[in-house]
């Protein structure tokens, strides 16, 4: 239920400050072992003495070797391939989620049964016995309470309030705080401690999570499967999926998510491609001293966060003009910031061709890059959030994350050519790439802006 007058949190409701905690809590957690698995696995997990331990990973091995993969396989090539399954079976399994919330458990129960289920799993994953099992309990957790979060923080407005945006501003700066955080925390206690104490911590900042969104359950809006139930009442069935009239909705909001999917995928190249390269053709030295590689991660964070106050700050002014649909001109904005990035790289390329390239491309790509991502990610998300059917809210945000998903496999396709191009011509294309979704941007905003415009009112709540 939108509650326009609470502006008891910095302006916003305060029920987004629970839910901020929450997300606090799952993205510390969340990429903290992400950023740790592989050289967790391979350092420690798989070593004699402590692989035989692993409940089930026989069995797991088994399957791997039986799918795909020639021969015996090493300890990098057990991690690499548990890192990719992990991570990709994240992004799908919240599509869902996200059509269990809005058919049969509501937003509300599906969050903190899936911020139940990741604290036990965190909790298991520092036994090594336990350690599979805690995998698949991440894998569903992620799952139920991912898309529903999201779709939370979205009901908390009106149908045209402007404070929407800027919430899931909030929203993307904290995922990046709690990731940013975990590299200086849990990281270090990981490699200067023990690994055992680095989990420890992960497990703490999700149960700190988890507490946060329970301490706020009487300011959560009303799930969206109980306001719809309210007005059928007197019928026995739900309420059909979908209306006609919605469908344009469904259609332009589907064609956005698309559009994000591929500037995710041309982003993450930054830690694909970008990295390796960076390492062997980039000149890391400042005043004599090397910088490390894995800096420029902190550096991500860093200008990520920045660049979301900058927007956020740019979007409240535009709202002074009155409310308005300008997604497709912010997302426009945040393809021509990314297509710039990449024509940065690919100028560092050119320079460096008879030796090391210079630097400042690298940062200058990750400033244009970090500063774009809000106007892609946060405005599409925006849109679902209030545009999305009450019947499939939470489910299209499981779809936005599973096109977020088919983003990283575009991610690995496209840097198999680094090796067959010239590193102008590679990072061009990837301009090239992003300068094509902004034409289809430009050619049929029309549609996209006339889809948005047919959204029904808001939601009963």
């Amino acid at each position: 239920m939108a509650v326009p007058e609470d502006r008891r949190f910095f302006g916003h409701p305060q029920g987004l400050a629970y839910m901020l905690g929450a997300e606090a809590g799952f993205a510390f957690a969340y990429y903290g072992l992400m950023t740790m698995l592989t050289l967790y696995m391979t350092s420690v997990l798989l070593k004699p003495g402590h692989v035989e331990h692993v409940w089930g990973f026989s069995l797991y091995r088994a399957f791997l070797e039986g799918h795909g993969h020639a021969g015996a396989m090493t300890p990098m090539d057990l991690a690499s391939r548990t890192f990719g399954l992990y991570t990709s079976t994240t992004y799908a399994l919240p599509l869902l989620g996200g059509f269990l919330a809005d058919r049969w458990l509501g937003q509300r129960r599906a969050v903190l049964w899936g911020l139940m289920l990741l604290t036990l799993a965190f909790a298991l994953v520092i036994r090594e016995e336990t350690f599979l099992i805690a995998l698949v309990l991440i894998v569903v957790g992620v799952g139920l309470e991912k898309t529903s979060l999201v779709g939370q923080i979205g009901r908390l407005y009106g149908t045209e309030d402007p404070r929407r945006t800027r919430a899931f501003g909030l929203f993307l700066m904290t995922l990046n705080f709690g990731a940013l955080v975990v590299p200086l925390v849990a990281g270090t206690l990981a490699e200067r401690v023990g690994w055992t104490y680095g989990l420890m911590t992960l497990s703490a900042g999700l149960t700190l999570g988890t507490i946060c969104y329970a301490l706020g359950g009487r300011h959560m809006p009303p799930d969206l499967i109980q306001a719809a139930a309210a007005t059928a009442r007197s019928r026995e069935a739900r309420p059909p999926l979908l209306a006609r009239a919605e469908l344009w909705v469904v259609a332009a909001l589907g064609a956005l998510m698309l559009l994000d999917g591929l500037n995710v995928g041309i982003y993450n190249q930054a830690w694909n491609v970008l990295p390796v390269w960076t390492a062997a053709h980039v000149e890391l030295h400042i005043l004599g001293w090397p910088v490390p590689v894995t800096w420029f991660s902190t550096l991500d964070g860093v200008l990520t966060i920045v660049g979301i106050a900058f927007a956020v700050r740019v979007w409240a002014l535009q709202d002074r003009h009155g409310p308005g649909r300008r997604e497709v001109g912010r997302v426009a904005t945040g393809f021509v910031l990314a297509a710039l990035g990449y024509v940065v790289l690919a100028l560092g390329a050119w320079l460096g061709r008879k030796g090391l390239a210079p630097m400042w491309p690298v940062v200058g790509f990750f400033i244009l890059a970090d500063f774009a991502t809000p106007w892609v990610d946060t405005v599409v998300l925006t849109a679902i959030s209030r545009d999305a059917p009450a019947s499939v809210n939470t489910t299209m945000i499981g779809i936005y994350y599973l096109a977020i998903g088919a983003g990283n496999f575009v991610t690995g396709w496209l840097g198999g050519f680094a090796d067959h191009m010239s590193m102008p011509a590679f990072w061009l294309m990837h301009a090239a790439i992003l300068g094509g979704g902004l034409a289809m941007l430009v050619l049929f905003g029309w549609a996209l802006r006339r889809g948005l415009n047919s959204s029904p009112a808001e939601a009963p709540a």
